[in-house]
């Protein structure tokens, strides 16, 4: 007759339990980089996203409209800041991190307070913003080039600008890497 095995001691599970949490533990740094690297490049999405729609909106609409830029999100500006006949461009609220996720990300732009879209859709008025975080090396960035209103998000080559400092659209350059 077999003697039915005796299982793991008390010890040998301890010292398994630990090994693996120890294991775990190291792979928590390199989650929370990748985290905060993925909160800038989502950030910058949404940042041409909300471009993308307001041209959508105008060229539906065949209604030239404005909208702004705050540090937050992208909003239809007052009636009172609109020049002219510009009206808001409607639907384009986009906050550019989510709400559960919101962390140091800081928006240094140049762009102006109203950026105006045709009723075709063209972006009429052109600048940089770079976004930058203070746990990632790399700042993202957005140009808005002029005449047509072509917008790209790239790498920014150098720190982010300083308090009052405008963005430099040459120091924008196209992500090339993978991650």
């Amino acid at each position: 007759m077999r003697r039915a095995s005796p299982g793991f001691s008390l010890v040998e599970l301890m010292v398994t339990v630990a090994v693996v949490a120890i294991i775990a533990s190291l792979a928590l740094p390199n989650t929370a980089a990748d985290r905060d690297r993925l909160q800038l490049d989502v950030t910058a999405r949404r940042l041409q996203l909300g471009l993308e729609r307001a041209r959508l909106v105008a060229r539906r609409a065949q209604q030239a409209c404005g909208l702004s830029l705050s540090s937050e999100a992208w909003l239809e500006p007052e009636q009172g800041a609109l020049p002219g006949e510009l009206v808001p461009c409607s639907g384009i609220g986009l906050a550019l991190q989510e709400a559960l996720e919101q962390g140091p990300i800081r928006v240094h732009t140049n762009l102006p307070d109203v950026i105006r879209v045709s009723a075709n859709g063209l972006l009429l008025d052109g600048g940089t913003t770079v976004i930058s975080h203070e746990r990632v090396a790399r700042s993202r960035c957005l140009v808005v080039s002029l005449p047509l209103g072509v917008s790209r998000v790239g790498i920014y080559q150098a720190d982010p600008p300083e308090l009052g400092e405008a963005p430099r659209s040459t120091l924008c350059r196209p992500n090339t890497q993978a991650g």
